[in-house]
């Protein structure tokens, strides 16, 4: 008896022309974290030098920026890498059902 193929079709939202998007949104995210870090502390010594207020407070400011900032570097870098690795999933899942001996080329270090 001979087994059924079962091949899982992509969701139109993994398609390959939104993969560049997910790219792009990955790259983003990495610059976005970087710079969220230099412009909590540049608002710090801006908030310290032109303010009334406390090193400690101005420093607490530039916190309260640096964590709105990594947070939505977070929220963007999930989405991108989660759509990265499901499409990397069910590409990998229908190589295994199609009986290739080549699969493992779609493994880790080609997805990295």
């Amino acid at each position: 008896m001979k087994k059924e193929l079962k091949i899982k079709p992509i969701p139109f939202y993994l398609d390959d022309a939104l993969m560049p998007l997910y790219k792009s949104g990955l790259v983003v995210a990495f610059l976005l974290g970087f710079s969220s870090i230099f412009v909590s502390m540049g608002f710090s010594i801006f908030t310290y030098a032109s303010c009334d207020i406390s090193f400690s407070q101005a420093c607490y400011e530039g916190f309260i920026l640096f964590v709105k900032g990594i947070s939505i570097t977070a929220v963007i870098g999930f989405i991108s890498f989660l759509a990265f690795w499901k499409r990397h999933q069910i590409n990998f899942e229908n190589c295994q059902q199609q009986g290739s001996h080549n699969c493992y080329e779609l493994g880790l270090f080609r997805f990295a």
